[in-house]
């Protein structure tokens, strides 16, 4: 179900950390984007980065949220045509920057630095456009007896998550009444395949929240905002066996004889963690090099349909006590070996410290079908070592130690 963004918090200190990290774009004024403080100062006002995205040499860009709550973005680049391209779309929809955060070039000359509202994302901008005048419009025509609402009236959205140029998160109001809803929207692809998943699953008999398409881009599903609560934030031993059974079901039933081929991602992986901690990069890299051994050792799996992104915030329990659930978040569903799912979900469970739930849903997944945990020990450290730079790009002030913390996680997991 997800957390609502945090609210603006007093700036973290400035470390030699993050300063390692900032050299290692290879941009000047890198920080910027890094440091909620420095971003503040150009902004004029007070900010906390909530999500980062870098190309070394090329461009950073993050998330933020204002002490008003209003979410927005921010983009460090070498490159002219995002500069161009970004005012044009903030030209085309003035009327949405109007009502959020204005678009503002910071930095005219290279690397180029500007910002705007969430409404403005380069790329989302025109989806969630489309996704609010059609909510809107359903509103407006299913408002209950008595009450006015204007065609056009803008109804606030509540920010969940924004992962700029990729994916926003929201809950929005009720249309007629009917209850708030969860709205995501994302590029085509990733939408269609959330879409056709939750079709096929629900057809299946896997208990999930029913998804609807919103707006006619192809790029917005809606749901009900289902539930009490996830696993990750209040954890029940019932619900975590139903999780593990719908999981062990969706195997069975998907389960194909054509062999899936292994990850071969493993160094770039590394890769990834060596940029932003240069001190860490040895051991990223032998723990890349020891899942990709023990991934040649086993051999090819067969393929089954798999969540792709297993763990405890996935599931949404529909009240206190009781075991009903629904799963949700299928952006990244896919195809692969069964075991990557359950690698998945326990890794997520140690690096949330909820290890209690490893062994339930492993009870509910084998009244199902049968689990082979040695191939699951290696799925659960390939997930940690892809897992190990999000406290980095999430821009937790604990990020190297929670980094090192989950590195350290994946080689005990090959040590099981």
């Amino acid at each position: 179900m997800g957390e609502p963004m945090s609210q603006p918090q007093p700036h973290a200190m400035w470390t030699d950390a993050d300063e390692a990290a900032a050299r290692a774009v290879q941009l000047p004024g890198a920080r910027t984007l890094l440091d909620s403080a420095e971003l503040s100062a150009v902004l004029g006002q007070q900010a906390t980065i909530s999500r980062v995205r870098i190309k070394p040499g090329h461009s950073v860009v993050a998330a933020f949220t204002t002490a008003e709550s209003e979410s927005g973005w921010a983009m460090l680049t070498l490159d002219p045509d995002k500069l161009g391209k970004a005012r044009h779309r903030a030209q085309d929809d003035a009327g949405a920057a109007r009502e959020g955060l204005p678009f503002l070039v910071h930095a005219q000359h290279q690397p180029y630095l500007f910002s705007g509202s969430l409404w403005s994302d380069p790329v989302l901008a025109k989806d969630l456009q489309g996704a609010r005048r059609a909510l809107n419009q359903e509103s407006c025509g299913n408002h209950g007896p008595g009450e006015k609402r204007e065609p056009g009236t803008i109804q606030p959205w509540k920010i969940l998550r924004h992962n700029p140029r990729r994916r926003v998160v929201a809950v929005v109001p009720p249309a007629g009444g009917r209850g708030e809803k969860v709205l995501r929207v994302a590029s085509r692809g990733t939408t269609g395949t959330a879409l056709a998943t939750a079709r096929r699953w629900r057809d299946l008999g896997l208990p999930l929240v029913n998804s609807t398409p919103v707006g006619s881009r192809g790029t917005a599903l809606w749901a009900p905002l289902w539930g009490w609560a996830d696993l990750s934030s209040q954890p029940y031993g019932p619900a975590t066996v139903s999780a593990g059974e719908a999981l062990g079901t969706l195997h069975r039933l998907t389960l194909v004889s054509r062999r899936t081929p292994l990850p071969t991602d493993t160094v770039t992986a590394a890769a990834s963690i060596a940029l932003i901690a240069p001190w860490l990069g040895p051991q990223a890299h032998a723990l890349a090099e020891r899942i990709q051994d023990r991934f040649s050792d086993m051999g090819p799996s067969l393929t089954a349909e798999l969540h792709g992104d297993l763990s405890p915030d996935q599931v949404v329990l529909a009240a206190p006590g009781s075991h009903k659930i629904r799963l949700i978040d299928f952006d990244r569903a896919t195809t692969g070996d069964p075991m990557r799912d359950l690698g998945s979900w326990a890794a997520a469970c140690r690096r949330l410290h909820r290890n209690i739930l490893i062994e339930d849903f492993q009870t509910g997944y084998l009244s199902r079908r049968a689990a082979d945990p040695a191939r699951a020990a290696v799925w659960e450290a390939y997930a940690q070592l892809h897992a190990a730079p999000d406290p980095f790009r999430v821009r937790d002030p604990r990020w190297p130690d929670l980094i090192q913390r989950t590195l350290t996680l994946g080689e005990e997991a090959l040590d099981r």
